[in-house]
């Protein structure tokens, strides 16, 4: 019995862990592009074509990016594909982050 309970432990230190290193990214995002008021990342195939920015491992998607910025400015397929590179690496180098990033939108705090 102990060694279940010390299963679980470790097995929430690595979900609080991950759960950290995506505030945190997330937050570093936020903070290198001040024009982003928010994406969400979602399954491909709930997503119509328009909202399906870039794709990143296995079904998952960046979608719903929204800038806020000056008139006719349009975000283009750098600035997306430089978020879902960020995105990308979190998952790479914290496999457990796919299932926390599945279906979140993410949206800048203003206070």
């Amino acid at each position: 019995m102990k060694e279940l309970h010390q299963h679980d432990g470790a097995q929430n230190l690595l979900a609080q862990s991950v759960a950290a290193d995506l505030a945190a990214l997330v937050a570093e995002i936020f903070g290198e592009h001040p024009m982003l008021c928010g994406f969400s990342v979602q399954k491909r195939s709930t997503l119509t074509k328009e909202r399906a920015i870039v794709p990143l491992q296995g079904d998952l998607c960046l979608a719903d990016l929204a800038v806020a910025t000056w008139p006719g400015f349009r975000a283009t397929r750098e600035f997306y594909s430089e978020i879902a590179c960020m995105l990308l690496e979190l998952m790479d180098e914290q496999p457990e982050a796919r299932d926390l990033l599945r279906g979140r939108t993410f949206a800048r705090t203003l206070h």
